[in-house]
């Protein structure tokens, strides 16, 4: 993936792109979770964490683009504050429990990942994304 490819997926993912009639906006991270349909779309998150694969350099560099952050940040925000019991999803109960675990963990490996390529760790920046593909971060 390109790095100009994954900044306009981050923007999709985070609802924040402009072209809000790309089902892309509709269907993406944030997007699949309002309205809430029922089900949580791994393979959003899977993109999400390869956006930031493609971008690592960028996000490791001196001066980083204030929207890629503001994309980044409203996905692991928006995530966590609408999973939370008063929540839009926690307070209409619309997440199972597994759910809730589910996308707070996405959350936080997104989390982890960023903070880690903010301080030039490409290397462990991954780890948990790596950990959660083989099965072994639950």
């Amino acid at each position: 993936m390109e790095p100009n490819e994954a900044k306009e997926l981050l923007a999709f993912h985070s609802s924040r792109h402009s072209d809000v009639h790309n089902p892309k906006w509709e269907h993406g991270f944030l997007g699949s979770l309002r309205p809430f349909r029922g089900e949580l779309h791994e393979e959003n998150f899977i993109e999400v964490m390869e956006c930031l694969r493609a971008l690592a350099e960028e996000l490791s560099a001196a001066a980083i683009n204030r929207e890629l952050v503001s994309d980044i940040v409203a996905i692991i925000h928006l995530s966590r504050v609408w999973a939370a019991p008063d929540g839009m999803l926690g307070s209409n109960c619309l997440l199972t429990e597994e759910q809730t675990k589910l996308l707070l963990a996405w959350a936080d490996i997104i989390e982890t990942c960023f903070v880690y390529l903010l301080d030039e760790m490409e290397e462990e920046a991954f780890s948990e994304y790596e950990a959660y593909l083989d099965g072994e971060y639950f």
